[in-house]
């Protein structure tokens, strides 16, 4: 009599020592081509955000294994007591306070054969988890699958897209050169882009130059360098970072070490007056942020500073995407050629969750037809 095949499980990792013990087998399946959908779900990142966070975070890791015990697939998130707030013109609306996951990436991690099995047991385990009510997914491409999969069952989760108005993901895909690259801007635009970088040298003076951090020894010059100039961008009052926090300085040391890490500083002398802030994983490279001391926002020393890091980048790695991440700024339009849509998601089940995140729907339906007639009336009177 033959034995049964042995099904594909899941087990969820509430622990730090547990996933520092997984890490190692988790980061050899986050690393492979199209596995991960960027540097945060790597078991690296998870461990920071726990490490810098973790007096109100919590690790939560759904681990996939097929039938002989190999890792196929896994979900990194994190628990915690999650505000949810919708920016509404100038204000802030409180919508949810309460337990929450939050899910690192867009997605799960597995190869592409075997996604749709993955995403089937994630979303199994946390159907199963009466403690999860909601779900957020912060930046993801549209539609998502595995809210589409959590979207069915019993206990099925509610999908509630947050973002006020349509967004877009730009890339660039993959190039074989720099030059195949330059040639598919057409000529005035590469002129064009080309004549405002040496503008930009010309105005910061003859000690201009471009510095690249991606080695472990050189992080600790590098943080020292963005807390100053970090504190003079428009940044600091939107997002304050600490970039010379422990915990941040030992993740981009491990980043470093293992070829992920990747910053481009614009230099006049010894004054940082740019950056380009990015890491590469699994063939792609994440532009994760991009900034410039206030003091040169007329030169234009930032999108300058993109487009030298963006060259750099497929000059070194051709073949790798360049992700432009989450909105829609104008160098991301002037130097991407593919774009596709995302937005914020909640997914939510539960009475009072249900409710709460139900208000978002009209007010984004209020918010969007208040956008569109300011837009049609300053169409109208600029006509």
């Amino acid at each position: 009599m033959m034995t049964p095949p042995v099904q594909p499980s899941h087990v969820t990792v509430r622990s730090v020592e547990a996933v520092k013990e997984l890490r190692d087998e988790l980061s050899r399946l986050a690393v492979l081509p199209a596995a991960a959908s960027g540097i945060v779900q790597h078991p690296d990142w998870l461990l920071f955000e726990v490490a810098w966070r973790g007096d109100i975070m919590a690790p939560y890791l759904v681990v996939v294994r097929d039938g002989q015990g190999k890792l196929i697939g896994y979900a990194p998130m994190l628990t915690c007591v999650h505000h949810a707030r919708i920016h509404f013109g100038n204000r802030y609306l409180q919508v949810y306070r309460g337990y929450a996951l939050r899910l690192l990436g867009e997605r799960v991690v597995a190869v592409p054969e075997h996604r749709s099995l993955v995403e089937r047991l994630v979303a199994d385990a946390l159907l199963n988890d009466r403690q999860a009510r909601v779900v957020r997914i912060q930046e993801t491409i549209l539609p998502n699958a595995l809210a589409a999969t959590m979207a069915t069952g019993a206990q099925r989760f509610s999908a509630v897209q947050v973002n006020m108005l349509d967004q877009v993901n730009w890339s660039i895909t993959p190039q074989a050169s720099l030059a195949d690259y330059l040639a598919t801007l057409g000529s005035k635009k590469r002129n064009d882009l080309s004549r405002r970088v040496r503008n930009v040298y010309k105005k910061l003076g003859e000690q201009t130059r471009l510095r690249v951090f991606e080695t472990p020894e050189s992080i600790d010059e590098y943080a020292a360098l963005m807390k100053q100039l970090y504190a003079r961008s428009w940044h600091a009052t939107e997002q304050p970072i600490d970039w010379t926090l422990p915990a941040r300085l030992a993740l981009f040391r491990q980043l470093a070490q293992d070829g992920r890490f990747l910053a481009h500083v614009l230099m006049q002398g010894e004054r940082p007056v740019a950056y380009v802030h990015g890491y590469r994983l699994g063939g792609r490279y994440l532009l994760d942020d991009t900034g410039y001391d206030e003091a040169f926002a007329s030169l234009g020393a930032g999108s300058a500073l993109v487009f030298q890091a963006v060259q750099d980048v497929i000059a070194r790695f051709p073949g790798e995407t360049i992700d432009f991440g989450y909105g829609d700024n104008q160098y991301k339009r002037v130097l991407g050629n593919r774009q596709i849509a995302c937005g914020s998601l909640y997914l939510v089940r539960g009475a009072t969750p249900l409710a709460r995140f139900g208000l978002i729907v009209p007010l984004r339906g209020l918010y969007r037809w208040v956008h569109g007639r300011m837009r049609r009336e300053q169409a109208a009177s600029a006509a």
